[in-house]
């Protein structure tokens, strides 16, 4: 007789294959044989629904299929995840070959799950992988409905401003090589709803001072979205997907968020961001590939990019969205791509991701499916 006991039911949920799977990326000049570990949401096998490649932030990883699944279900739509270099079972790569890796990861892996188009949904450090991968895998897309949103997305930080990343950009990098220890030891010893929330480090900072930059006076680290309303279980269940999935999540790998943290605070070489590492000049030659595209295919749809921000946020401030929306909205790229911006003024940097309520997630989910049935 199966057991129904809600520790049970909640292992059954964690241990969906749906949420562990793995392929490997053949060697290349750049690197040996690479394995590569990754999720997709339960309803993923309905080929009828319109898939999304969620490119995630420092600690968006393969484990942010299971939090998505609930509401990924009842919007229609499903979603991938990866685990980036270092994270959970995926092959740790030096911090100049992993934009290149990631690059090789996304064809790749589509291909595997037999997806020919997807659309883009990214946040906080997940947009220099993004702008890299639409420069350069735009036939990824769907040609009938390309889109793609930024939720919260990483600024640089000689555009932002922001009072704590600047502070945190002239610690030295040997320090940085003990991020993944310190975030693993937060997580699974003070804050443990913080896990999956992608903005670690400032809820991180937090933890010092409720007033850790002025930039954002009294920003929240929780979410208004409940147990039982993320993960659709009984409410004792549901509190122990979220506990455990925390457990489980820091007990794998999180050694990549050291280089993560290293490639946002730009501790490396400015090749290691890709075309990235001028966001101004990457979304002008995203634009000149739109505008070909539009010449070669006279009925081609232009890329429909949106991004999402918190009325607060400690990480990229006022300045630092401003500045993302100006590279959008520069002569230079007007007319070639449609540009639309949101403001979520409840929600902080974390909470635009992953607060159901407040947030961004809902709009984008129910926005893809709109923009199939628009365009389909």
């Amino acid at each position: 007789m199966t057991s129904s006991s809600p520790k049970d039911q909640a292992i059954r949920a964690i241990c969906t294959k749906h949420f562990h799977q793995a392929l490997w990326l053949p060697g290349t000049a750049n690197h040996s044989k690479l394995k590569v570990t990754y999720s997709t949401t339960t309803n993923f096998d309905n080929v009828s629904l319109p898939a999304i490649l969620f490119i995630g932030p420092m600690f968006g990883t393969r484990w942010s299929s299971l939090h998505f699944d609930k509401l990924a279900r009842d919007c229609g739509v499903r979603v991938i995840c990866v685990d980036r270099p270092a994270f959970g079972g995926s092959t740790s790569v030096t911090i100049d070959i992993r934009m290149r890796v990631w690059l090789e990861t996304v064809p790749a892996l589509l291909q595997r799950l037999d997806v020919k188009h997807v659309a883009m949904m990214t946040h906080s450090a997940g947009a220099v992988y993004t702008l890299n991968t639409l420069l350069h895998h735009r036939s990824l897309l769907d040609p009938k409905a390309p889109y793609v949103a930024f939720l919260a997305p990483w600024v640089p930080i000689a555009h932002s401003g922001a009072t704590l990343t600047t502070i945190a950009a002239k610690l030295p990098t040997s320090l940085l090589d003990s991020w993944a220890g310190l975030n693993t030891f937060i997580n699974t010893k003070i804050v443990p709803s913080a896990s999956w929330s992608g903005g670690i480090i400032s809820s991180s900072a937090a933890l010092f001072s409720s007033s850790a930059s002025t930039d954002v006076p009294g920003a929240e680290t929780s979410t208004s979205t409940t147990p039982f309303e993320q993960y659709g279980f009984d409410e004792d269940t549901a509190k122990l997907i979220e506990k455990l999935s925390s457990k489980y999540q820091f007990a794998e790998s999180t050694a990549g968020a050291n280089e993560e943290a290293k490639l946002c605070l730009r501790k490396c070489d400015d090749a290691d961001w890709g075309e990235a590492a001028d966001y101004s000049s990457c979304i002008r030659k995203i634009a000149v590939n739109e505008a070909a595209l539009g010449s070669r295919k006279p009925n081609a749809v232009k890329v429909s990019v949106e991004a999402f921000f918190g009325g607060s946020d400690i990480m990229i401030v006022k300045r630092g969205q401003k500045y993302f929306k100006q590279c959008w909205q520069s002569d230079e790229v007007k007319g070639k791509v449609d540009f639309a911006t949101r403001t979520f003024p409840e929600a902080n940097h974390d909470s635009v991701h992953f607060d159901q309520k407040k947030g961004a997630l809902r709009t984008v989910f129910e926005r893809i499916v709109q923009l199939g049935k628009d365009r389909g």
